[in-house]
């Protein structure tokens, strides 16, 4: 085989492209996957259930927000550089908990909603914007790992309030174990 037949077989290989509502079905997991501690028995993810856990999730939001200004504010002490991937990474901290706050609000709505034809379509567009807010999270937690890390490694300490930025995104997106 060629060294041009092989790399004629590398770039024409290309991932298949995503079933039609897989992005819904992936969603739909993630949704399942958040409520797990509820469904222990059939009745357990009762509205009020579901509803108990969407304002812990509100109140993580709003202490993300109120850790932004504070972590941006710390940052001052740092070289600019540093200053400059903090910033970056309140930012996303930021956008994550917007998309997170418009999220819950879907979800809220969805879960209020009385069933019928239109409560499927609720219920669907929440579990997607909980699954995209999901992974801003995701992302938004990465970024302060990695912009901690550079602190660290810099000789510098991480700003209380950084850490405490972390951990509200990390408590917000379902991971108090690490």
């Amino acid at each position: 085989m060629s060294t041009t037949t092989s790399r004629t077989a590398v770039s024409t290989a290309r991932p298949a492209a995503p079933l039609p509502g897989s992005r819904l079905a992936t969603a739909g997991l993630f949704a399942l996957a958040a409520m797990l501690p509820f469904s222990a028995s059939p009745a357990a993810a009762t509205p009020a259930a579901v509803h108990q856990v969407i304002a812990a999730a509100r109140l993580q939001t709003d202490a993300i927000t109120a850790e932004l200004g504070r972590a941006q504010h710390d940052a001052a002490a740092l070289t600019t550089v540093l200053r400059a991937e903090v910033t970056e990474a309140v930012e996303s901290a930021s956008a994550a908990a917007e998309q997170a706050r418009a999220a819950l609000a879907a979800a809220s709505s969805a879960t209020s909603s009385d069933v019928g034809a239109g409560a499927i379509s609720d219920e669907d567009r929440a579990s997607v914007e909980l699954a995209d807010a999901q992974v801003a999270l995701e992302a938004a937690s990465a970024h302060l790992r990695h912009v901690t890390s550079l602190i660290t490694d810099s000789g510098s300490s991480v700003p209380a309030s950084l850490q405490d930025l972390a951990a509200h995104v990390d408590e917000l997106r379902g991971e108090t174990a690490r």
